[in-house]
């Protein structure tokens, strides 16, 4: 049990140091769900807000907040699963159209 321990926390810290490497959205290539809209959006202005923490991303947005757009890399490192979300107050049209 301890050498799968091991194992599993060796791939987690290799993950991360992968991780740490790939900021540029644009050298991660596509991510499945993405939208192409928000890939150079690396900061969000209040009330709006990138949902996901890499490595392990698991973005949503909370009540009261719409989804404006996925992303793998968001504001910054990209998620080696899941995928990052963009937030903005809803009812507000905060939503970015073209950037």
């Amino acid at each position: 049990m301890k050498a799968f321990a091991v194992e599993i926390l060796t791939l987690f810290v290799l993950a991360i140091g992968t991780n740490a490497v790939a900021v540029d959205n644009a050298a991660a290539g596509p991510v499945p769900g993405a939208d192409a809209a928000l890939t150079n959006v690396t900061s969000a202005v209040d009330p709006c807000f990138w949902s996901g923490t890499a490595p392990f991303c698991a973005g949503s947005c909370p009540v009261g907040y719409v989804d404006c757009g996925r992303d793998g890399c968001g504001d910054g490192a990209c998620c080696i699963t899941g995928i990052k979300v963009f937030c903005c107050l809803s009812g507000q049209g905060l939503c970015p159209t073209s950037l």
